[in-house]
């Protein structure tokens, strides 16, 4: 039996509907949206020195604060422990790591590694140039142009020096592709431009303080009118050395410490390549978040570096890259 409905009522009745309808509108809209899950990003470098990779660092946080994602930065105990590289990496993956960035301790162990992997997470690797075919990923390596970097330190010992000095270069870290291209980028600038070129090679035993006792020894060995470091580890080392022993030499290096820029603001460093791992970091942070926009935005990107003297460390642009986060 159906009720019978005053017409009278259904107005009321329309209304009634109306506002129940509105209200679910105003209620859904009023919703805060569902969060996706944050992205850990992880960070893992060579060597115990957090301080040395905090230009690098800066540059990977900014892009995550922007992204709402998160990043670890992760330091071994050593300069070139495969083994505890990969302990590291393996852990991260096992841990949920959406993505990796590897400062590589030895670029060809660690990119082979990770080849075995197949992770289906985005990796890039900074300091590191990945031969031609053998690519991991669809992102690129974040590297500047290391044996231009080493090629031009050359030419600026070679303008500046005698053609008759004794230089010596302190070969270490050759695993690492940033080092060894820039060792040949150096000795193709300055081969048959200078009186001798002597090669310090130090066993890769990743301590900075054996490092500097072998240098050390070869100081007080060997004499020397001009010594090559290309990279932090050795050139912080080199400067203990000569601070130990109260010596003086003029040197060219490729560092980003705050020793570096310390010393070349005095009379000790005569030339200092400087790599933007600021930039780095950023660019590497970028393709690793969003790969798409990254491709098209930053396609051909090329990661700056300076040779600095005193002279012009504090011209604008030079002052921006050796001291970033000075307001």
């Amino acid at each position: 039996m159906k009720l019978p409905i005053n017409k009278r009522s259904l107005p009321i009745l329309a209304v009634l509907v109306l506002v129940i309808i509105v209200a679910m509108i105003f209620t859904t809209m009023g919703k805060a949206p569902k969060k996706g899950k944050r992205k850990h990003v992880s960070l893992i470098v060579y060597g115990d020195d957090n301080e040395r990779w905090e230009n690098l660092r800066q540059g990977v946080g900014l892009v995550c604060g922007q992204n709402d994602a998160d990043v670890t930065l992760l330091t071994m105990l050593s300069e070139d422990d495969v083994g505890e590289q990969k302990d590291i990496i393996e852990r991260e993956v096992q841990n949920g790591a959406d993505a990796l960035i590897i400062a590589a301790c030895d670029s060809a162990a660690i990119r082979e590694y990770i080849s075995n992997r197949k992770l289906r997470i985005p990796v890039v690797f900074v300091e590191a140039s990945t031969p031609s075919g053998l690519k991991l990923t669809d992102v690129p390596d974040i590297c500047p142009d290391d044996y231009r970097m080493g090629f031009e330190l050359g030419e600026a010992l070679a303008l500046n020096e005698s053609d008759i000095v004794t230089v010596a270069v302190i070969s270490g870290n050759l695993k690492r592709d940033s080092v060894k291209l820039r060792e040949n980028g150096l000795k193709d600038a300055i081969e048959g431009k200078v009186g001798k070129v002597l090669s310090w090679t130090f066993d890769e035993n990743g301590l900075s303080s054996p490092t500097r006792m072998f240098i050390q020894r070869a100081l007080v060995s060997e004499a020397t009118d001009v010594i090559v470091t290309l990279d932090n580890t050795t050139t912080d080392a080199l400067l203990d050395a000569m601070e130990n022993l109260n010596q003086s030499s003029k040197v060219y290096a490729i560092s980003t410490s705050n020793k570096a820029v310390y010393y070349l603001n005095g009379t000790t460093i005569r030339a200092l390549g400087y790599p933007d791992e600021f930039s780095m970091g950023y660019l590497a942070a970028m393709y690793v978040i969003d790969r798409t926009y990254a491709r098209s935005a930053f396609a051909g990107k090329e990661i700056e570096y300076r040779i600095v003297r005193k002279e012009d460390m504090y011209d604008e642009n030079n002052q921006t890259l050796l001291f970033p986060f000075v307001n």
